[in-house]
């Protein structure tokens, strides 16, 4: 099973954890995706972070493996870390914009972290 987490106020932090599908020791790991130099509100903001969502998980899944055990691993476990940020890359995305009409109507925006 792999997960991941999200911070809001500065990165989207992802922690992957790629299941022992053969009994092989699972491997953990821990990334930060910084996003907050990024316009979550635009399309090319959200493209952006998607591609640094993306290069992420891959240096983290891979695994150097070239038997078809190891390039099946790696791709479970692309395909998981993305399929899990994916609800917390809306909710940014969905907070940005948010914010941005809040500042647009001079309301104050919470503080974030």
């Amino acid at each position: 099973m792999r997960f991941i987490a999200a911070t809001f106020a500065t990165s989207l932090a992802l922690i992957a954890a790629p299941a022992a599908a053969s009994g092989m020791n699972a491997t953990e790991f821990t990334a930060e995706v910084q996003h907050k130099d990024v316009d979550l509100t635009s399309r090319d903001g959200v493209a952006l972070l998607d591609e640094r969502l993306k290069t992420t998980i891959r240096q983290q899944c891979a695994n150097g493996g070239r038997d078809l055990q190891s390039i099946r691993l790696e791709r479970e476990c692309r395909q998981s870390a993305l399929a899990s940020v994916e609800r917390q890359v809306r909710f940014a995305v969905a907070e940005a914009k948010a914010n941005k009409v809040r500042l647009a109507q001079g309301t104050p925006v919470a503080p974030q972290g």
